[in-house]
């Protein structure tokens, strides 16, 4: 299953994450092993390296014992794929967090969709998500709801995860009493209920269990309820939307579970949460996730509330967008079939005659417009249509479903296009979360077809402003809240609307020669052969892993890293001595480990890095054949799952060498240039025009290339460099590079490409208006500074700014141009955050 590029980035920061967490309370534990009264800051030193503010986490959680842990959030908008990312969450956690496949992980879920559509998705072996759990647990997955019996012997071998209701972390819901009260289905955590010596025993150990005092003694039992077994297992809770249970009662709840690390996933996370990752609805633009631009309708009839008309509207769009649907299918094979939500003001069976339209007003309206009744579904709190039913399916006739409030939350299916509203939107804040039922693009990915990778909204009666504040509220709540410039109202082009601008006229004619900016070539002058560098091409088949071997400095640190002190914690036995008292003894016990090489699970493994599931199958066996022979067969059985996780880590390595080897190959053998160049499929040049967002925010650069600028979409680093180019005494022209396809990127080593933030054009020093050097500039936040991605960056700058300095950036011109060649001085540099002012003037001398 192959992850979109803002996945990617999650699950790396997740990796940084884990791995640096490990690393830190791994310090603490010794330091505590060594001295009791010392401690190890281990959650400071993570948020320290992780850059976080202060050098400190916002939010500080303890268990119930007292005991520092992490809670930490992923910010990601609605239809960004939480499910993938925790899935991935939980495959990062058992390798590199608590290294090992077995455990309890704890997912808590907002709504009763969402629990059936999760559960039935994990619960399906033939699912991706379901086949990632099992890479992560060598195929030993439990599915546990609520009210099904545990054992402790699941957890111990088996990757168990337990679904539970977010109502269960507020302890004065009668769903959460159930958690934390005495039932069946755990016993098998606790001790028999006449061995009071061994629940006392426990209760040492484990504080905060709930107990009961046992009837005519003064002896506590430990309750066998599931808020107690998850309490004994140290789990990984993993909560969806966690911005719903973050008061101080459902915190307080969450820390009492005494969880190992707890994970949020919200598109709008508090501001005292520890926000690891952020996911942009930029992102999911980018990678076609979402269905932009959203069009605002208002009525066409000046008639107050003719929600029928609207409806009439409705049904005419929905068919012309039906008719490019079938278009579509005929040229792609791929089924679309449009949907529209109507939003009606009343839906009980009581409701229906007294001045508000009913559902069942709707439903007789669409029949008599020659609708089937099977294309119509209702969706309320007492009647749903579409339970059980696959909207995606060719089977499937729904088209229009009715609803009040009952698709606010958790309602998937990106086959709906338009949201029809008859409630007044002035005072209808049930439309702020509708918003986000038509957003998702079906297939994640844009057909080409304008109408189909559009979103509409039609309403009845109130005000456009107002619709725009519930619009624009719904794209906050769905954390999409970078987005709203892509609404557009019809018949009012003033709301958010777009301008084309163009390349000032004098910067045109006189500096039309720098416009062409270096990409690197194949090339080969001799045959006269030469093409634009590409990563599938000339650096993913040179990547070599059959003849990667293990080097003996390797070797070593798995030896020194397998040690028997590993193995053995202090534990405790408890028995009944001949005397039928109590008899406890400390004692060393060794961790007893999976006895068993799974192949299957580390070549699944070494694929994710190595491509080829064949020769990652091949190299496996190879690889663990050497490490048996040098450490014999029981040791790498007792440790097997730490050696795959470190083979993982030096092949992920050795793949990072290779692909900057190959490239430099490339360059030191004269097969790859960088270059500038006039020929339309070999070289870049900036684009004539853009399409800005009109804002009321004014332009007030000078030197900007282009008639004007989106201010209003740069973030405060890009808006400090932006006002220091423009000030310099020798700048010629500048402007801030885009992210999309047509505008400038840098190809590197690795796959991904590199987009630069700004490109700027320095005069001469002769009092000239003569252009002298044109620099592209990437900037770069304090707290990114130092990380690998910011250091390949650097790396490949560097390179790109060498060539042109040592004259070798060349220039291949297809036609030659009037009076002068095109520009080929150009060099690359990093700003830094804090620094920005002195870099940029250092540049400008």
């Amino acid at each position: 299953m192959y992850l979109k590029n803002y996945q990617v980035k999650v699950v790396k920061a997740l990796k940084h994450f884990f791995h640096t967490a490990q690393s830190e309370k791994l310090k603490h534990i010794k330091v505590k092993t060594i001295d009791p009264s010392l401690s190890h800051d281990w959650l400071g030193k993570t948020a320290e390296i992780l850059g976080q503010t202060n050098n400190t986490f916002r939010d500080r959680p303890k268990n119930g014992l007292s005991e520092d842990y992490p809670r930490v959030v992923i910010k990601v908008p609605t239809g960004g794929g939480k499910t993938l990312l925790a899935v991935e969450a939980i495959r990062e956690y058992q390798n590199l967090f608590v290294q090992r496949r077995t455990g309890l992980v704890v997912w808590i879920v907002p709504s009763e969709i969402i629990y059936t559509q999760t559960v039935n998705n994990l619960r399906d072996k033939s699912h991706p998500y379901r086949q990632l759990l099992d890479q992560a647990s060598g195929a030993r997955v439990i599915i546990v709801e609520k009210g099904q019996r545990l054992r402790l012997q699941d957890i111990e071998n088996n990757l168990v995860i337990l679904f539970v209701m977010i109502q269960s972390l507020n302890r004065r819901t009668n769903e959460s009493l159930k958690v934390f009260q005495d039932s069946g289905g755990y016993e098998n955590f606790f001790p028999p209920d006449n061995r009071y010596d061994l629940h006392k025993q426990m209760l040492e150990q484990i504080s905060n269990l709930d107990c009961i005092t046992a009837l005519g003694t003064a002896y506590p039992l430990i309750k066998t309820s599931m808020g107690n077994a998850i309490r004994v297992s140290n789990p990984f809770i993993i909560i969806d939307e966690i911005h719903k249970v973050f008061t101080d009662q459902a915190k307080q709840t969450i820390d009492s579970l005494n969880p190992e690390l707890v994970l949020g996933l919200s598109a709008t996370p508090k501001p005292e949460m520890n926000i690891l990752v952020t996911v942009t609805g930029l992102e999911l633009k980018e990678e076609e996730m979402v269905k932009l631009d959203i069009h605002i309708i208002p009525p066409s009839s000046s008639e107050d509330n003719n929600w029928r008309l609207m409806i009439q509207e409705v049904l005419n769009h929905l068919n012309t967008i039906e008719e490019k649907a079938i278009e579509y299918k005929q040229n792609t094979g791929r089924y679309i079939r449009p949907m529209a939500l109507l939003q009606v003001e009343a839906t009980g069976k009581n409701q229906r005659g007294k001045g508000r339209v009913h559902s069942l007003d709707v439903k007789e309206y669409l029949i008599l417009q020659g609708i089937d009744e099977s294309e119509i579904a209702i969706k309320t709190a007492s009647q749903n249509d579409i339970e059980d039913i696959n909207l995606f399916s060719p089977e499937c006739n729904i088209r229009y479903i009715i609803t009040k409030e009952a698709l606010r939350e958790g309602w998937d299916c990106s086959f709906a296009y338009i949201l029809g509203i008859i409630p007044n939107v002035n005072s209808n804040t049930g439309v702020t979360q509708l918003i986000g039922r038509i957003l998702r693009q079906p297939f994640a990915k844009k057909t080409g077809i304008q109408k189909l990778d559009e979103s509409y909204v039609y309403y009845t009666k109130g005000e456009t402003r107002n619709v725009l504040d519930q619009v624009t509220t719904g794209f906050k709540n769905e954390g999409l809240e970078d987005l709203i410039s892509k609404m557009k109202v019809k018949g009012n082009e003033s709301i958010n609307s777009t301008k084309i601008v163009r390349i000032k006229k004098e910067y045109g004619q006189n500096y039309d020669k720098s416009f062409y900016l270096p990409v690197w070539l194949i090339a080969d002058d001799n045959n006269g052969i030469k093409r634009r560098f590409s990563y599938n091409f000339d650096i993913l088949p040179h990547i070599n892993f059959f003849d990667f071997k293990f080097t003996e400095k390797f070797l070593t640190s798995i030896e020194e890293s397998l040690s028997d002190e590993n193995k053995e914690r202090l534990t405790f036995s408890v028995t009944i001595n001949d005397e039928s008292k109590t008899l406890v003894n400390k004692e060393n016990f060794e961790m007893i480990a999976e006895s068993k090489i799974q192949y299957s699970y580390a070549a699944r493994r070494f694929t994710e890095t190595i491509g080829n599931s064949f020769l990652a199958r091949k190299k496996c066996i190879e690889w663990i054949d050497i490490l048996i022979a040098r450490f014999g067969k029981s040791k790498i059985e007792n440790h097997f799952n730490f050696i795959v996780s470190m083979i993982a880590k030096i092949i992920a390595k050795e793949k990072d060498r290779q692909e900057e080897e190959i490239f430099l190959n490339h360059l030191n053998n004269n097969r790859l240039v960088l270059a500038v160049s006039n020929d339309e499929k070999l070289g870049y040049k900036i684009p004539e025009k853009d399409t800005i967002t009109i804002t009321n925010q004014p332009n007030t650069y000078k030197f900007y290339l282009f008639d004007d600028v989106e201010i209003s979409s740069m973030n405060s680093l890009e808006r400090k460099v932006a006002d220091h180019l423009d000030k310099q005494e020798k700048i010629l022209w500048w402007f801030r590079n885009r992210t999309s396809k047509s505008w400038y990127s840098i190809r590197g080593w690795h796959e991904y490409k590199i987009r630069p933030d700004f490109v700027a054009a320095k005069k001469k020093d002769d009092g000239s208006e003569k252009l002298e050097i044109v620099y592209v500039l990437e900037s770069k936040g304090e707290h990114l500074l130092g990380n690998a991605d910011t250091q390949y960056k650097q790396k490949v700058l560097n390179i790109m700014t060498d060539k042109n300095k040592h004259k070798e950036l060349k220039r291949y011109e297809q036609l030659e141009l009037p009076f002068d060649k095109i520009n080929d001085n150009v060099e690359f540099y990093l700003v830094e955050q804090e620094n920005e002012e002195g870099d940029i003037k250092k540049l400008m001398k």
